[in-house]
């Protein structure tokens, strides 16, 4: 199955992205938009995975969210995080992904993903089953928004302008399956993980 690793966006924030992304349903056909109930934020893809590496994976995030630094008041708890503005992938040339940038939070979210590939390589070593190579491309925490429907579509993104400012607490890593389908790929969360 392929997995990932990811933070769920809780519904009301997801929903106010999406209300935020109305414009492009019309400035920009060429783009399929990410449902509310599937956004997420991902901190490692995983690839294909069996049952072992799933669990392989998971024992990895847990490792990794028991290193993570205490919150307020000595306990470990979720992040405050902005989503704010958008982003484009790739960053030059034409678009194919557009994504809310983080604003708050985007440092400890990508402290969490660095931690949880250096877990990944760990438990990749101990138990002989490795994972993917780890991502050379510098992590830059996003929630992606819309995908371009065919690559090189030509679509103006970077003319659109959509305001986002969006906060919400990010409290759960969860396992993901992406299973394709016509519609784009539908997501299911396999194990949830709790940053609190």
């Amino acid at each position: 199955m392929r997995a990932f690793l990811a933070l769920p966006i809780p519904l009301s924030c997801a929903l106010a992205l999406s209300d935020a992304c109305a414009p492009l349903r019309a400035a920009a056909a060429g783009w399929r938009l990410i449902r509310p109930g599937d956004m997420h934020l991902t901190l490692a893809f995983l690839g294909d995975v069996d049952r072992r590496g799933a669990e392989g994976a998971c024992l990895a995030a847990r490792r990794a969210i028991g290193r993570a630094a205490p919150g307020a008041q000595g306990r470990r708890s979720g992040i405050d995080a902005r989503a704010r503005g958008l982003v484009f992938f790739p960053p030059r040339g034409l678009a194919t992904v557009l994504a809310a940038g983080l604003g708050d939070g985007a440092r400890e979210i990508a402290a969490l993903a660095d931690g949880i590939e250096r877990e990944l390589e760990r438990v990749g070593a101990e138990t002989g089953v490795p994972f993917r190579p780890r991502e050379r491309r510098p992590f830059l925490p996003h929630v992606t928004l819309a995908r371009a429907r065919r690559p090189g579509i030509g679509v103006p993104a970077r003319g659109l302008a959509v305001p986002l400012d969006c906060p919400c607490r990010l409290d759960t890593v969860a396992l993901y399956r992406s299973e394709p389908g016509p519609g784009g790929p539908r997501y299911e969360a396999l194990e949830l993980m709790t940053l609190g």
